[in-house]
């Protein structure tokens, strides 16, 4: 009867082996690229969506084929998650049993019954549908997942019987402060076997985010003990107790080989992947220590990669309450004048692929001519040169990623300055096709705008502010109704501002009520954003009367050096006609135009 009713429910269809194609592990960052820079329940609903991809039912009768391509041992025997059993591939699958080891089923790790026998979709989802041991399976019964206190029944390490409460750790944000304990409130919980508890956490991750984005509730019966019907953020779909057990097995016991395989067994006959086995630390900015935060998919290692250590990594590059990825160590070394230079405490050591995070105080030249510090580069320059080092750089924003031991030399130059005039054209616009003449710092480029964060801005051409007559701004929130500001200023002086009051793209204009003043580059920045949220725009359109004119200074660079030795001899410049660069002053920051590239007053080409 239970045959027949669930052929019904899940839609079977005779299931054809011909395998699906499965994502390449290179490929794993563009197959997730659409969950990159969401948080909250833009993450969550992300998540949905990618995990849908590929999908089609197994019917519930197909699970049986689709074992051999998930769940077969290297010596080709099913591999039980309840047992250590030994079963044989179809001619050992239940029937009847009487006593343990008798045959294996296939067990709804998310009991049918907390979604109703009439549901579809979950009943037949082999990311939770696992073979296991048909008594086992019968003792376990509909009792909810847990930590037994005290035994009624045990197995080759699984048992049933009273539960435990679990106590909150690592940042469990939404059940609140650490060393608070969630009881689950059951008389009878079962604890599978603890080398499988990470396994069986991910796919109760894995299957609840791709049929709760399509509003399943698994809450009937004990299902309420771990799932909650709620998505908003703090809970999405788990009750504190869920997030507790959950969360603590998945980083307790980590990504094996065998989820691996079994992972990519799913998506050669099932169709789609589960995110938690590919990316282990999406688990954390949904339910954990990351809740609420902005992913950057950068951050994350999949299981597939070399550096992840299968059992015991995490998959965070920054580390994060689980095991640290064991990478190799790089040592970093600054160099002024050849000799080692630590002022300002700077980064000395990162992980293999890490960044710096802290460059040293800004050296001293030795040389009274080249005597500007412009920044640092991994290349030694034998006397002098007027070319700047394509690797230069002043911010750890900049920096290199560090994948070897690396020396940076302190780099320094002359300087040069002419007086020049700017004069104002009718027009001065960008977007997303064009941004020439314009400077983009720290913007978050989209496909159909850039986001501002913390630190970031667009600064545009030098002009004469007195001449502006509009400034229009195709923009939106992002991020929250609060992140809506952009305000522009020239010299480091405000002369207004543009709020979006929702998050669609529409132009909004500014007219100046007073007759602004200064001569410089007018920035674009917002007051109103974090280091990951912010306003987004998608084009700038300054207007003006045209023709202001205004005094500015050309800013040149040459004579590059890295060290003393041999600056002494006389420097023989190339002789070339050089196009006069145009001076910037901003906030302070002063940019130079040069042969058509534009650098800040350190040589850092923007």
């Amino acid at each position: 009867m239970k045959r027949v009713l669930l052929f019904v429910l899940c839609s079977i269809f005779v299931l054809s082996m011909a395998a699906k194609t499965v994502t390449p592990a290179a490929s794993l960052p563009a197959y997730y690229a659409k969950i990159d820079g969401k948080s909250a329940k833009s993450l969550f609903d992300a998540v949905h969506e990618v995990v849908k991809v590929g999908y089609s039912s197994l019917g519930y009768d197909g699970l049986w084929g689709a074992y051999q391509h998930t769940d077969l041992r290297d010596n080709g025997k099913i591999w039980d998650m309840y047992s250590d059993c030994s079963w044989t591939y179809k001619s050992d699958q239940c029937g009847s049993y009487s006593s343990e080891c008798d045959c294996y089923n296939r067990e709804h790790s998310i009991p049918k019954s907390w979604y109703g026998d009439t549901k579809s979709g979950p009943g037949c989802d082999i990311f939770h549908l696992v073979p296991t041991d048909g008594k086992v399976n019968g003792m376990r019964s509909n009792y909810a997942f847990g930590e037994v206190s005290s035994a009624s029944y045990t197995f080759d390490g699984a048992k049933l019987g009273s539960s435990k409460s679990i106590t909150i750790t690592n940042g469990n944000t939404i059940a609140g402060n650490e060393g608070t304990s969630i009881s689950c409130s059951a008389n009878k919980v079962f604890e599978p076997r603890d080398e499988y508890k990470g396994d069986f956490a991910r796919g109760y991750f894995g299957a609840m985010i791709r049929w709760a984005g399509d509003h399943q509730s698994f809450t009937d019966g004990d299902g309420g003990k771990i799932f909650s019907s709620s998505y908003a953020a703090g809970s999405f779909g788990l009750t504190k107790y869920g997030v507790a057990l959950l969360m603590k097995w998945h980083r307790q016991d980590p990504v094996s080989q065998k989820e691996i395989d079994r992972n990519n067994g799913i998506q050669q006959t099932q169709g789609n992947r589960n995110p938690f086995i590919d990316y282990p630390y999406l688990a954390e900015f949904i339910w954990g220590e990351k809740a609420g935060q902005t992913l950057d998919l950068d951050d994350l290692i999949t299981a597939y990669d070399s550096r992840f250590v299968l059992g015991e990594s995490n998959g965070y590059l920054k580390g994060g309450s689980g095991p640290v990825d064991p990478e190799t160590k790089c040592t970093i070394t600054w160099l002024v004048n050849g000799e080692e230079y630590t002022a300002g405490n700077p980064t000395v050591s990162v992980n293999e692929g890490g960044v710096v995070t802290v460059l040293p105080t800004a050296p001293k030249s030795c040389d009274e001519i080249s005597n500007q510090f412009v920044g640092w580069s991994e290349e030694v320059i034998n006397g002098t040169q007027d070319n700047v080092p394509t690797d230069l750089f002043s911010t750890a924003d900049d920096a290199p990623d560090i994948t070897q031991n690396t020396t940076f030399h302190a780099v320094f130059a002359q300087l040069e300055e002419e007086e020049t005039t700017v004069s104002t054209p009718a027009t001065i616009a960008m977007n997303l096709n064009n941004t020439q003449g314009w400077t983009l710092t720290g913007l978050d480029k989209q496909s159909k705008y850039w986001k501002m964060i913390k630190d970031s801005y667009a600064e545009s051409p030098s002009l004469d502010a007195s001449q502006i007559t509009s400034i229009t701004i195709n923009m939106r929130t992002w991020g929250g109704d609060q992140y809506n500001t952009i305000e522009f200023a020239v010299a480091g002086k405000k002369i207004g501002e543009l709020k979006a009051d929702n998050n669609n793209l529409k132009d909004y204009t500014w007219k100046p009520a007073n007759t602004p003043s200064g001569v410089g580059t007018l920035r674009f920045s917002s007051p109103t954003c974090t280091t990951n949220e912010g306003p987004a725009f998608s084009s700038i359109t300054i207007n003006t009367s045209g023709g202001g004119n205004g005094t500015t200074t050309t800013y040149t660079y040459s004579r590059y050096i890295t060290s003393c030795a041999g600056t002494a001899t006389e420097h023989v410049k190339v002789e070339e006609t050089k196009p006069i660069g145009k001076k910037v002053l901003s906030e302070g920051q002063l940019l130079i135009e040069y042969n058509g590239v534009y650098y800040n007053v350190l040589g850092v080409q923007l």
